[in-house]
């Protein structure tokens, strides 16, 4: 079902149609208006930030509040609304804008694409994937939980004294290290060509070249073939992709097929965007194997190509020039494995198609030692260790193969083995020798061909830039990427790029903007079933949430993505997804399950680059649970041995919640030097903290409003929330409610959805004596409390959160 039409009033929003109706008659609307009504009924449910309008309207960031001032007002004329009455929108001070008019949805039913009137080529039979493959793709058994290392129930303390409860801070490392799990995935692209279509200016994966989609062949009688089930389907897509076609990789065309209810080609076609259909057969002879390649576009179009050979691989690579020939494709000049080799190579990768990691490996290390030296064997293995997480022993491989003269001869196969070693050394967080890494591969490509190099040469350079702060250069080499995977026809390549457009949003600190690209890229991933980006931008997505306090919206998509966690094979990844989750639990105030995650093994398995985050997760979850000294102990303990090229700014979030954990605590602020703080937030937090300890109260409060500059400057609502708890918090203390109040007005638009807020709001209310809406605010407080503990309402004794 699709939504067709909004009705409120007397007025139709016709989305099909792109009209507004009213009584009937069109209303003249400009393409911004309509954007606008559409964004503010479409969230009518919650207030629309500026931020989020704005990007939904104009689709950039660098919008004058005049213009968007405009835009509004013409819509509010559209629906017969004024900035006066405000019936039907209304603004949020300092905030944005919400819908409030009641709004009747009509849906119609999706048909189907219109049957062709030329005859389709048969649907092979849907086969059934390896025993292996099959039960890990089908299983749903989470694994087990370990105990909780310590109770996490909050004791009945004084929250008074209590620092911000947090769990949403020290995320922008670990956003832009989000960027690196998929774009990765392109650094492993076993495609190579030899020529390539002009780039395609601007294109999106819709309009990328239709792509040939290559399905797993069917094998008769395979006896000891059974792994050319996926490996022969690897190999020919692989040939049409040398050939100069458009192929969509392995991966790709294995994840539509799980996500797909058999193998209809014209279903399979528009989930992968694909225009070809290729189906494969291999039956074996007294005297060899006979290959029979069928092409099938939508147009009812049908090509075929036959070989017959001693060898299976020679009678597909037969069979896949004459089938590249009559497509469009040119021949393939040398570069053939010796057939032993050859068939191993192909076993191997049909092992990883299946997530058999350590089977590939064993294929790999049983051939004879001339094979093993072979610089593609050595190049297999490799790739092996990086879905294994083994980045430094991978790492050591592709430095060794850049030292051979394979490399220095063949500038394709050079530019391959760099690619990958980027990949491997932004996870082991050398983004500066990455980048350099990068820098080569694209020398190398020289002149334009190779497309998918370039891509990948290109995104992981905008990895290591994002990773370097280097934003302007990193969305360049994005867009860049963008045109030269879109030529290849990769759509889920281009996908992952603009997926990557969002994480670097949420990066840069914009994650309204950022929701938009990643609300696309679950959509796209979901229906190609890309699983490990869709768990990856899933979980980025988490985090743009928290951003922006949309608390149950955030646990509701980390749930999401911990589904998938029974699928997702390498370790940095399930850590993420354990990690992610573990942070939406703590806000929401589920504090023992937050725990029981915290301690599971998966949870100490992440990449290096994100050292850290479990302890800070740890130290948050302690101070929410109203252990403050833990939390001292978590963070010095952390602190004392973060290594010098550890991200500094997760580390300065730690240190922050280190310094609130002890003043909660009675417990000594740490002898910080403001000279040796930075400019970033919690730096600026922390420094107020030690001059509030040293009892300067001028230098502190003069701290406090920078950093809430700061934050208002950055527009991040989780951002200003920080700050304002801690500050006002401290007015309080020292009895200047009416300071406090102005400063708990700055964060009043999100007081009904975070804990901190609303128990905040209620503690001011309770000192200036407004009784009833004390016990409202406190009321809202319990409500968004879970297992952390309540500030007491006026007259009555400490009461605390009921545990589960």
């Amino acid at each position: 079902m699709t939504i067709a039409r909004y009705r409120f009033g007397e007025y139709v929003l016709d989305l099909p149609k792109h009209e507004l109706l009213h009584r009937g008659d069109v209303v003249a609307l400009p393409a911004r208006v309509f954007e606008c009504l559409c964004c503010l009924i479409e969230h009518r449910d919650r207030a629309v930030s500026r931020d989020e309008l704005v990007q939904a309207v104009f689709a950039r960031s660098n919008v004058s509040d005049a213009q968007l001032a405009q835009v509004v007002l013409r819509s509010r004329r559209a629906v017969g609304d004024d900035g006066q009455e405000q019936h039907t929108i209304r603004t949020v001070p300092r905030y944005g804008f919400r819908w409030l008019a009641e709004v009747a949805v009509e849906t119609m039913v999706d048909e189907p694409a219109a049957p062709s009137t030329a005859p389709e080529p048969p649907a092979r039979p849907r086969e059934p994937a390896p025993p292996q493959a099959a039960a890990f793709a089908t299983t749903t058994t989470t694994p087990a939980i370990e105990e909780a290392v310590a109770d996490a129930a909050p004791p009945s303390t004084d929250p008074s004294r209590s620092p911000r409860p947090p769990g949403r801070r020290g995320w922008p490392a670990a956003a832009a290290i989000v960027l690196v799990v998929a774009v990765a995935a392109l650094a492993w692209s076993q495609r190579v060509r030899d020529t390539a279509p002009a780039p395609v200016a601007n294109a999106t994966p819709a309009d990328a070249p239709r792509a040939l989609m290559v399905l797993p062949t069917r094998v008769d009688d395979p006896g000891d073939a059974s792994w050319a089930r996926l490996g022969l389907m690897d190999f020919i897509g692989d040939r049409l992709h040398r050939s100069g076609l458009p192929v969509l990789p392995s991966e790709t065309t294995l994840g539509v097929l799980h996500r797909q209810d058999g193998d209809d080609p014209r279903r399979l076609r528009r989930a992968a965007r694909a225009k070809w259909v290729v189906n494969s057969e291999a039956t074996r002879s007294d005297d060899g194997w006979d290959v029979r390649l069928q092409a099938g576009d939508g147009d009812g179009a049908r090509h075929e190509a036959h070989a017959h050979d001693a060898d299976l691989l020679q009678a597909a690579r037969q069979a896949s020039g004459r089938l590249a020939a009559v497509l469009g494709g040119h021949a393939i000049a040398g570069d053939d494995d010796p057939p032993a080799l050859a068939e191993r190579l192909q076993r191997a990768r049909a092992a990883m198609l299946a997530n058999q990691i350590e089977t590939a490996r064993q294929i790999l290390l049983d051939a004879p030692e001339l094979q093993r030296q072979r610089p593609r064997l050595q190049y297999q293995l490799a790739r092996v260790d990086f879905r294994a997480g083994e980045y430094a022993r991978g790492l050591a491989t592709l430095d060794a193969l850049l030292d051979g003269t394979a490399t220095r001869d063949d500038a394709l196969f050079r530019a391959r083995v760099l690619n990958a070693r980027g990949a491997m050394l932004i996870r082991l967080d050398n983004a500066d020798e990455a980048r350099r890494s990068y820098d080569e591969a694209i020398a190398a490509l020289g002149d334009g061909t190779h497309p998918t190099e370039r891509g990948v040469a290109l995104s992981g350079r905008a990895v290591a830039n994002a990773l370097q702060q280097r934003f302007d250069r990193a969305l360049a080499d994005f867009g860049q990427a963008r045109v030269q995977l879109a030529s290849a026809g990769d759509a889920l390549a281009v996908a992952r790029v603009d997926a990557n457009l969002g994480v670097l949003e949420v990066d840069r600190g914009h994650p309204a903007q950022a929701l938009p690209y990643l609300d696309r890229a679950a959509r796209d991933f979901e229906a190609m079933g890309a699983i490990n980006e869709l768990s990856t931008f899933r979980d980025t997505r988490v985090l743009a949430l928290l951003q922006l306090l949309r608390r149950d919206e955030a646990l509701a998509e980390s749930e999401r993505a911990w589904m998938l966690l029974p699928r997702l094979r390498a370790p940095t990844q399930r850590a993420e997804v354990v990690l992610t989750r573990a942070r939406a639990l703590i806000e929401a105030g589920q504090l023992h399950e937050a725990a029981r995650l915290l301690a599971m093994p998966e949870a100490g398995q992440s990449q290096p680059a994100e050292a850290g985050t479990r302890e800070l997760l740890q130290a948050e979850l302690a101070l929410a649970g109203g252990e403050p000294a833990r939390a001292v102990a978590i963070a010095d303990a952390a602190l004392r041995d973060w290594p010098s090229q550890r991200d500094a700014r997760r580390k300065a979030w730690l240190r922050l919640r280190r310094e609130q954990a002890a003043l909660a605590a009675d417990l000594p602020v740490s002898a910080v030097a403001d000279a040796s703080l930075g400019d970033s937030l919690p730096d600026l937090l922390a420094g107020a903290i030690a001059r509030r300890a040293r009892g300067d109260v001028a230098g502190a409060d003069a701290g406090y409003r920078k950093a809430l500059a700061l934050a208002e400057q950055r527009g991040i609502p989780a951002e200003i929330a920080e700050v304002v708890v801690d500050h006002a918090g401290w007015l309080l203390e020292r009895g200047q409610a009416d300071e406090a109040s102005a400063l708990v007005g700055r964060a009043a638009p999100w007081a009904g959805q975070d804990f901190a807020l609303a128990a905040l709001q209620a503690r001011l209310l309770r000192s200036l004596e407004q009784g009833p809406q004390s016990q409202v605010a406190y009321a809202r407080a319990r409500e968004l409390a879970g297992e952390r503990a309540l500030p007491p309402p006026a007259g009555t004794a400490t009461q605390v959160a009921p545990r589960p």
